[in-house]
């Protein structure tokens, strides 16, 4: 299957989408789409839909202002696309000397087409352009009928904002968008004759624990069937026994659907993982942040390891604050100005501010970073980043973890360890600037026994009268 690290897809004339093309300049394992309501973020995962399946011409169906939406992918070409194209047994005709030698020059060159309803694919541009041809119309076309999709052969899965797990009665396997079908799913798993009982009562169990730990540890899943026959899930805790499904809170219902998306449903149409491409809105509804960041983590890890892919709408500082410096994801923020969408991938410093300026929040809302690491100078930097690379296995990263701060020699004398509520000095209060301090100092001994300076041991004695380590 294509890499799709490379390619674009984009839409133009589709909902709050206007005459200017918006959407990806390339696709990572996962992909934060950030923004205010209404402003088009759901749009972006139907365009992702319509890739997997533009069969359906219904998913195509409301043009912006009456117009037709077009939906424009950018590849590249490889060998087997251009050979049909440009034969090495042919010379002459439209283009000059053997074929073959003149068309391998845009082998890894970029080709834009539109996808039709239907699959159908129409020639917009190549790079370089095909030069020195006649009938170029016709090579055209043909390259653009030789490119194949590069999103064939990948399956859209959905999980909207408006989403639960609800008893219900015995019916054909399956799960829609909305979260209707997921008890149904569970039950034929565990009761069925044919299905893996341990995908619900080992997997699902295991890693719902992976992502709860240690708000709550899950010892069992089970089904019962109600008096009105309908089937309802059980979560059994060790302090609390069996609870039903209905009696729980929606955060725990989204993390199980989620997990019936990745472990059941690719069972169910007997797919590999890495042939999805899930589409999930606000997963981030009534979890805390520490519970959002496990799952965010959890999915990264799932995506890079099996090669599927997430897209996910979200309001949240969390997301926003994991992805910002990760190579394997990428933030869209998408905006709207009463006329139309812009969807922009973030680059930058700048335009990470301005994601946060435009969902209002603010400095005080946000810890800009994780962790701070107070050192004497560069060289310190460097040892403690290398030092955190080797024990972490590259995991803690200064940037998105936690950034590193000068105070430089002499400087220390101005800072303060201590309670920033208590301490009334003049000094820069280190755990005012982030209370996830470290502080690192050198001994600057000369010799084996001797005492470290006042200011050092000024610094130390305030930590420790925070409660907080030091070493």
């Amino acid at each position: 299957m294509t890499d799709l690290r490379n390619v674009s897809i984009k839409v133009k004339n589709y909902k709050s989408i206007g005459a200017d093309e918006q959407g990806y300049a390339g696709i990572c394992p996962v992909n934060l789409i950030i923004g205010r309501n209404n402003t088009g973020k759901s749009t972006l995962l139907d365009l992702i839909e319509y890739a997997t399946s533009p069969a359906d011409r219904n998913l195509l169906a409301q043009g912006h202002k009456g117009r037709q939406p077009e939906v424009i992918i950018t590849n590249v070409l490889v060998e087997d696309e251009l050979k049909p194209v440009f034969r090495e047994n042919t010379s002459g005709g439209d283009i000059p000397g053997n074929h073959w030698q003149f068309g391998s020059r845009w082998l890894g060159k970029p080709i834009t087409w539109k996808l039709e309803p239907g699959g159908n694919r129409v020639f917009v541009a190549l790079d370089p352009p095909l030069a020195g041809v006649a009938n170029q119309a016709d090579w055209h076309q043909q390259l653009a009928h030789q490119n194949q999709n590069p999103f064939q052969g990948y399956i859209s899965k959905k999980l909207l904002a408006d989403r639960d797990i609800n008893p219900e009665k015995d019916d054909s396997i399956g799960m829609d968008a909305n979260g209707n079908g997921a008890t149904n799913t569970i039950q034929h798993f565990l009761n069925k004759a044919g299905l893996p009982t341990q995908l619900v009562d080992e997997t699902l169990l295991s890693k719902l624990n992976e992502i709860f730990e240690p708000d709550a540890t899950f010892t069992d899943i089970d089904v019962q069937q109600l008096e009105d026959k309908r089937w309802e899930v059980y979560l059994e805790e060790a302090e609390k026994g069996a609870i039903p499904l209905l009696q729980s809170g929606s955060g725990l219902k989204t993390i199980l659907l989620v997990l019936v998306c990745l472990y059941l449903i690719p069972r169910v149409e007997n797919r590999p993982l890495g042939q999805y491409l899930f589409g999930f809105e606000e997963l981030e509804n009534n979890l805390h942040p520490a519970l959002q960041r496990r799952l965010l983590l959890f999915l990264r890890e799932v995506a890079v390891r099996e090669g599927c892919r997430f897209f996910l709408t979200t309001h949240s500082n969390v997301a926003i604050d994991l992805f910002a410096n990760d190579g394997r994801s990428q933030i869209i923020h998408v905006t709207h100005d009463r006329q139309q969408a812009t969807v922009r991938t973030v680059t930058t410093y700048v335009d990470n501010r301005g994601i946060l300026d435009d969902l209002d929040v603010r400095a005080s809302d946000l810890l800009q970073a994780n962790g701070v690491v107070w050192v004497e100078g560069p060289s310190d930097r460097l040892y403690f980043n290398r030092w955190m690379d080797l024990v972490s296995g590259g995991e803690i990263r200064e940037g998105a973890h936690y950034q590193c701060v000068f105070y430089g020699g002499r400087l220390l004398a101005h800072m303060s360890g201590a309670d920033p509520d208590v301490d009334t000095s003049e000094a820069v209060k280190i755990f005012e600037v982030n209370r996830n301090a470290i502080v690192i100092l050198d001994s600057d001994r000369r010799e084996p026994g001797q005492a470290l300076n006042e200011t050092k041991r000024r610094i130390i004695s305030e930590i420790e009268e925070v409660g907080d380590m030091h070493g």
